[in-house]
């Protein structure tokens, strides 16, 4: 691939493609076709259509959508209408939504009609031809307004990810940096143009999905089999019946694709890539054992792009590490002072790329903290051998990892102090093998009142996603604090994470 990008801008990229591979397939969604020039024809459309309704020039608009062709022509038609997308998970809760919105001010969320938005607002049809048709809810109130703090100048998109103090931060990616890192992403996946079948079963409004997936697919001038839900058996017969040539998931997925019987043959699956949760070798030697392929894991934060490493295709493969850097990438292991760590030994790895974010929206302390002289500091604690290989082995921060997705306890702690019956609350992860963890809640009631499972549950419904809420509370008198007065979670994770413990 050459070093220079093909345009500035992700919205004139497709529109390139478009020109050049017209006629060519370009998104396969239950067994229905769509060229370049058809996606690229609705795009336009939808973007006049924005521009119509409102002056949306530079302004944030929210797309809450699954992985459809409609997410796809949403996205580049809020940048083709030159406003800048913030992809939201559409399992957040109210609440979660709510601080979005406020955060980027949008006061238009793009979604299908079918979805059920929870905050209210007047429905405007965005009908896109005779095939796709989504729905603009234009919210009765308009968000206040706070002043933008961080320059979004050359924003595409604002991806949120949860932040230490417990609220969602917004990290900032630029039309340069995402297309940065899907050209990374096709050198370290060894691409061809027009051969390759990207499988796009991961949320698209997630970052590597996003990246690794769409824009790769895009770059180039690929096919992107898109799908909804994650049933192995039926993602494995999709497969086969369009050709995939690449995979990307997390290691839950490849783990339930081992253990279906029977699976039929992948002639032309190439290349699967790992990421989001640690690979376990398990995993790895059964998914080989069933398909004769070997899963590559990568890495890399939502802040970097997000890709950073994978492990080489046409090189060693080393189990349980996150590989190589990328082309262009710098990757290396600090201390405390933010001093170069020798080999093999555990410090925090730092990354440099073309592809890194340009800071958190509205929060110039946390970006000041993370984003250091070019560098992104990950919070995630590792080392690098002597072949060069990085390997995670903690994080910094207290995060968990639910199902491929961050978790930070700090945010469902938050939560849980607004019910009346709570005094004081402490989370952890519990370990649950390949899925990541759970969240698991340390409550100490007022006055040692009862409090169930189901009254927590009841409680977190529709403010947090489900994924977030703990999957068990433990009632105890006090929590375990140092001398300065903070809990030590380390104890409470030993306690729910000891064999012996009963649950």
């Amino acid at each position: 691939m050459k070093n220079l990008l093909p345009t500035d801008t992700l919205d004139k990229l497709i529109n390139l493609k478009a020109d050049k591979f017209a006629d060519d397939i370009f998104l396969i969604f239950n067994d229905r076709k769509f060229t370049y020039s058809n996606i690229n024809s609705k795009i336009s459309n939808a973007a006049d259509t924005l521009k119509n309704i409102t002056n949306v020039s530079n302004k944030f608009i929210a797309l809450i959508c699954g992985n459809t062709p409609e997410f796809v022509v949403a996205y580049f038609a809020i940048l083709r209408a030159g406003a800048k997308v913030v992809p939201i998970n559409p399992r957040l809760g109210k609440e979660e939504l709510k601080h979005i919105l406020q955060e980027t001010q949008a006061d238009i969320i793009i979604h299908p009609k079918s979805l059920n938005i929870k905050i209210s607002g007047d429905k405007i049809p965005l009908l896109i031809e005779d095939v796709i048709s989504l729905e603009i809810t234009k919210l009765k109130l308009p968000v206040k307004k706070i002043g933008l703090k961080t320059d979004a100048s050359n924003t595409a998109a604002c991806i949120f990810t949860s932040g230490t103090t417990g609220k969602p931060k917004g990290a900032l990616l630029s039309h340069k940096a995402i297309m940065h890192n899907a050209r990374m992403c096709v050198d370290g996946l060894e691409s061809q143009e027009k051969i390759e079948c990207f499988v796009g079963v991961l949320p698209l409004f997630h970052a590597f999905s996003a990246s690794a997936c769409l824009m790769q697919t895009i770059f180039t001038g690929g096919r992107l089999l898109l799908i909804e839900q994650f049933q192995p058996l039926d993602v494995l017969k999709q497969m086969r019946k369009h050709k995939a040539t690449v995979f990307l998931g997390v290691p839950a997925m490849y783990a339930m694709m081992a253990k279906v019987e029977n699976p039929p043959c992948l002639d032309n699956l190439r290349q699967c890539i790992s990421g989001g949760a640690p690979l376990p070798d398990t995993v790895f030697n059964a998914f080989y054992k069933k398909f004769n392929i070997k899963i590559c894991e990568g890495d890399g934060p939502t802040e970097c792009g997000p890709a950073t490493s994978i492990n080489p295709l046409s090189g060693k493969i080393k189990v349980g590490t996150i590989g190589l850097p990328l082309c262009d990438v710098e990757m290396k292991i600090v201390d405390m002072n933010e001093i170069e760590k020798p080999n093999n030994e555990v410090g925090e790895i730092i990354v440099k790329s073309p592809s890194n974010f340009s800071g958190y929206l509205n929060q110039p302390d946390e970006t000041a903290k993370t984003l250091k002289n070019g560098w992104v500091f990950t919070g995630d604690l590792g080392f690098k051998d002597d072949d060069g290989y990085f390997t995670i082995v903690g994080r910094k921060k207290d995060m968990l990892l639910v199902g491929g997705l961050n978790v930070y306890p700090t945010e469902i702690e938050e939560y849980l102090r607004m019910h009346p019956q709570i005094e004081d609350v402490a989370v952890v992860g519990k370990n649950c093998g390949i899925r990541g963890e759970i969240p698991v809640a340390f409550i100490i009631t007022r006055n040692g009142e009862n409090l169930s499972f189901a009254d927590i549950k009841e409680f977190l419904n529709n403010k947090i996603a489900n994924y977030k809420i703990p999957k068990k509370i433990i009632v105890i008198d006090d929590l375990p604090r140092n001398a300065t007065g903070k809990v030590q979670k380390k104890i409470l994770r030993e306690q729910i994470n000891q064999p012996t413990t009963e649950q």
